[in-house]
């Protein structure tokens, strides 16, 4: 493209091409309050390094790596509860007892797993009264959101732990009726709670287990803390790390630490250990579950070199420095801003309505930058999408009329009827007060298409001269269903089956294909089918004559409230008056 003014020049496809000249460029506008502000911040990190270097860094190592732990330790606490709701969720879904006592294995994946895959849940377990496993559903490693393995009937595994034989065998604590705990199992090291399932007379007839793989939980706790965290079991030994070459604990130091966790401030013990060439510090609290039970040891470790990180107070300091800073540019710049970010929101607002499909929108260029021809583009862009969407439609809309004048042209009986029907249809609907274009246009497109289905029909039926037999009927009567088939998998005429599906369903429900009745029949079905029978009766078939307009309304209306929905047979005689 080139225009009068310019002065910068871009590559296109090998070919210079110049830019059209600006007053003033977006860049130049950006970078202003931008040098400003690296300016002060230059200046903050000067005060900053300066701070730090003074600090005591040993202290704040030190500080942050209790910090972590206690990071890691609330994470724990937040997923148990986490986990504890999803349990509820399951364990109070209405049918669920009823499926566990009927050993209905695939009802209770339908009532539990989309539970499952909404909460991110990893592992789900159903157990009968008796602890034995029922039902199981363990998320794929790997996999999609809603991929996993499903596993129906089972050993009495789950009753070797403790925590779930504590459900099984409704042992109440004084806490709670439900426990917690870690297996190891075939599919994995993973933490559950356990809970009961209560029938409606209070009964308990199950168990549900909500778990997560502890591999998934310490990464987790990883991304939270920015440590390496570890869990060991009672004996010291390792879990799951997120070290590659984890060190297990003396069964002296886990004994020693959960012994004294009640008379320790800190409840925690430190020590020095190397891993990969790195020096690191851990520090290993108890790892406690809801009821206050011990389960193991949690452990998080910091490289030594980690020590640079910002204690609590400095990243205070940093946090009040940077709003000083920024209260000031932002004072500098707010008008700026506004300025910059107008026509901009404006393109924004303008692309939003786009994409909800309103091709019409246009946006007025409010300055002479960039901005204004990223404007100007961005309407020449609307206006052609618009033209060829438009353009589309009537290629789809020529189509559908072809379709229904093949069909006319096999089924001599019908010929003009569907032009004819359809232009009704659209005048009685609007005559009605649906005024939006698109609900119309899906009704233009339904009634073009209503009788598609016939297509499925077998000519020895469809152009049999005589009177059908039952078979014959009962086949004909298929033809919505095959017009169902043949037009959903077209996405754009998905709206438009409502009259080729209904328009042969009755008010009184004594229609088909699905006996519907009263309001259950789209509205746009009730309005063809006035307009379909009306059209049959004043047209002359090969076994009679039309009717004539007057006996074509009596009869119409004679079927209002049996064959036709009453509002639609009053609408469609006041029309018809007013059009007489």
């Amino acid at each position: 493209m080139t225009t009068s003014n310019h002065t910068y020049d871009t590559v296109k496809g090998g070919v210079h091409e110049q830019l059209p000249r600006v007053r003033v460029p977006i860049r130049t506008k950006i970078i202003l309050p931008y040098l400003l502000l690296a300016f002060c911040l230059a200046l903050g990190a000067a005060y900053l390094v300066t701070q730090i270097v003074f600090d005591s860094l040993e202290e704040r190592f030190t500080n942050q790596l209790i910090e972590s732990g206690k990071l890691a330790s609330e994470w724990m606490y937040r997923e148990e509860e986490r986990l504890l709701a999803t349990l509820r969720l399951v364990a109070n879904t209405e049918g669920l007892p009823a499926a566990i006592q009927d050993r209905q294995a695939e009802r209770i994946r339908e009532l539990t797993f989309g539970i499952a895959v909404d909460n991110r849940e990893e592992a789900v377990e159903i157990l009968d009264s008796q602890g034995y496993l029922l039902y199981s559903m363990r998320h794929i490693p790997g996999g999609m959101v809603e991929e996993y393995e499903f596993t129906k009937e089972g050993d009495q595994s789950f009753l070797n732990y403790d925590f779930v034989e504590n459900v099984v065998r409704r042992r109440l604590d004084g806490y709670s009726d439900k426990y917690s705990g870690w297996i190891r199992a075939d599919w994995g090291d993973y933490f559950y709670i356990a809970g009961p399932i209560i029938d409606a007379a209070g009964s308990q007839i199950g168990t549900v287990l909500v778990g997560e793989s502890l591999q998934t939980m310490t990464r987790q706790m990883r991304e939270e803390t920015l440590a390496q965290v570890t869990l060991y079991d009672l004996s010291g030994e390792v879990i799951t790390s997120t070290f590659s070459q984890p060190i297990s604990l003396e069964v002296e130091t886990v004994a020693d630490l959960l012994q004294n966790q009640d008379s320790s401030s800190l409840r925690r013990t430190q020590r020095d250990l190397t891993v990969t060439n790195i020096d690191y510090q851990e520090i290993v609290g108890p790892w406690e579950v809801r009821e206050d039970r011990d389960i193991g040891a949690l452990g998080v470790a910091l490289p030594e070199s980690f020590y640079v990180r910002p204690s609590r107070v400095t990243r205070l300091q940093v946090i009040l420095l940077m709003g000083v800073t920024f209260f000031f540019i932002i004072l500098l710049g707010a008008n700026l801003a506004r300025v910059i970010t107008k026509p901009l929101i404006s393109l924004l607002r303008a692309s939003i309505q786009v994409s909800k499909g309103d091709l019409e929108v246009r946006v007025q260029p409010e300055s002479n930058d960039e901005v204004a021809v990223l404007t100007e583009a961005f309407n020449q862009m609307v206006a052609s999408l618009q033209a060829s969407r438009d353009a589309l439609f009537e290629a789809y809309d020529r189509t559908l009329e072809g379709w229904s004048k093949a069909l006319e042209l096999r089924d001599k009986e019908t010929e003009g009827h569907t032009l004819r029907v359809t232009n009704m249809t659209v005048e009685l609907a609007r005559w009605m007060g649906i005024c939006d274009k698109e609900e119309l246009i899906h009704i233009q497109r339904g009634a073009l298409l209503h009788d598609i289905g016939k297509m499925g029909i077998p000519d020895r039926i469809l152009l049999k001269p005589g009177k059908l037999t039952d078979e014959e009927w009962s086949l004909m009567r298929k033809h919505p269903e095959f017009a169902y088939e043949m037009l959903w998998p077209i996405e754009y005429l998905r709206p438009a089956l409502d009259i080729p599906y209904c328009h042969h369903e009755r008010w009184d429900g004594r229609g088909y294909p699905r006996q519907l009745k009263g309001e259950e029949i789209p509205v746009a079905a009730r309005i063809f089918a006035v307009i379909d029978v009306f059209d049959a009766l004043t047209s002359d078939r090969p076994y009679r004559i039309a009717m004539s307009r007057e006996k074509a309304l009596a009869e119409i209306k004679s079927q209002r409230g049996r064959h036709f929905d009453p509002r639609v047979v009053d609408a469609f005689l006041e029309y018809m008056a007013r059009n007489a």
